[in-house]
């Protein structure tokens, strides 16, 4: 569990960030194929409440898995998970599929994606 600055403090906590991922990500998507007469009102736009949630799902995978390898699946899967689920939505009684919602999902993955990254380039060049 190397590769990203501060992983090794991360290593006796490894177990627990990846059943927060794992827990953020069924959320995500029990969230996601609920009717839309059943969906939580948080009073918050559509729109920031997707990049708010893939944020969160870059974010706990990134501390449970912070290898280079595992952040570019991140920043290529939980998009594609969007996207998946977009289409899913289209069966759910009160629910559509927005490209909009899919375009949110991406941009709250790249907000933590890209700085982990750069962090990550910044920290190995100082080596």
């Amino acid at each position: 569990m190397s590769d990203f600055p501060a992983a090794a403090r991360l290593r006796p906590f490894e177990a627990v960030l990846k059943l927060a991922f794992a827990v953020t990500v069924l959320t995500v998507i029990v969230l996601s194929l609920l009717p839309g007469r059943d969906l939580p009102q948080v009073g918050l736009s559509d729109k920031l409440e997707h990049v708010i949630a893939y944020a969160g799902m870059a974010l706990t995978g990134c501390l449970a898995f912070p290898r280079l390898p595992a952040f570019l699946r991140l920043l290529v899967l939980l998009p594609a998970l969007g996207i998946a689920l977009e289409f899913c939505q289209m069966l759910v009684p009160g629910r559509s599929a927005e490209v909009a919602d899919a375009v949110a999902d991406t941009i709250g993955v790249l907000l933590v994606i890209v700085p982990a990254l750069a962090l990550r380039a910044l920290s190995r060049r100082g080596r």
